[in-house]
């Protein structure tokens, strides 16, 4: 057995139990090709439907961060039960919970939120054609509970191009290079007019550098949002100030800030009781 196998594994124990622990291990924890077209179905413990992954480093990647490490899941933290009550008392209020999750890649992430918050809505954005095949692959068992649209979060509504196409398919990054570009972009406020609501209960964030561009500006969203979860991307950019304009709006409001692996998970302190 190789090493990351061995050092993974009681991972893959704790998340999956021995027996499933070590036949998942066996399958996902193996060396690949940085890209693939071929793709199967993987049956794991709490998905009543498999997950389709590629034979990929990234999509294999994304299974161990979201799915074996669960770096979405909030119910570690003490805040997330007033998120949870804000959850609730929108349901009571007779409104849809919108969760909105930027990058959603091959769709895990959009699903570990939407099986934590069971009744929200997950719009979940990617801007890579291929990823979104799988993504939707992923996702139909879901049905309306979570809504795909392929595309990306910026801070103004415009057409972006994917600049670095040689990435491998977690890496993708958007830009602004032209007048005409083939991806369309959405700010945070577009999406929930769109989804017809006025706050957002959570806004996940994994979108490679562009939170320099999506917090510069229309950043009215951030005071109606119960959680942001992001990954910073200052080692990708260094000296680039990628996380600058984030901190700087987000030091509008009040929010407590806590470390789940390579995510910020910001609170709204508004939901404190």
């Amino acid at each position: 057995m190789s090493y990351q196998r061995v050092s993974r594994l009681p991972n893959y124990i704790k998340a999956f139990g021995w027996l499933d622990g070590i036949r998942l291990v066996l399958a996902i924890e193996r060396p690949l090709p940085q890209t693939s077209q071929t793709s199967r179905p993987f049956r794991v413990p709490g998905h009543p439907s498999p997950l389709w992954l590629r034979d990929c480093v990234s999509d294999h990647a994304i299974f161990w961060q979201c799915i074996v490490r669960q770096q979405y899941r909030l119910d570690q933290f003490p805040h997330t039960a007033q998120l949870q009550a804000r959850y609730q008392a929108l349901l009571e209020r007779g409104r849809t919970p919108l969760i909105i999750d930027g990058g959603g890649n091959i769709g895990l992430s959009a699903i570990t939120l939407a099986d934590a918050f069971p009744r929200a809505r997950v719009m979940v954005i990617e801007p890579d054609a291929e990823n979104f095949k799988m993504l939707l692959k992923n996702v139909e068992p879901y049905g309306e509970r979570i809504q795909p649209l392929l595309g990306a979060v910026w801070h103004r509504d415009q057409q972006l191009t994917i600049v670095n196409p040689e990435a491998g398919a977690s890496g993708f990054r958007v830009e602004a290079v032209g007048p005409v570009g083939t991806v369309q972009a959405h700010t945070i406020e577009s999406l929930m007019r769109m989804a017809g609501e006025d706050e957002v209960l959570i806004v996940k964030l994994d979108i490679e550098g562009a939170q320099k561009a999506l917090f510069a500006e229309n950043t009215g969203w951030i005071a109606t949002a119960g959680a942001v979860m992001l990954e910073l991307d200052d080692w990708l950019f260094p000296w680039g100030g990628s996380s600058t304009p984030f901190f700087r709006a987000m030091s509008q409001h009040e929010f407590e800030y806590l470390l789940n692996g390579e995510n910020v998970v910001c609170f709204n302190a508004k939901l404190a009781p």
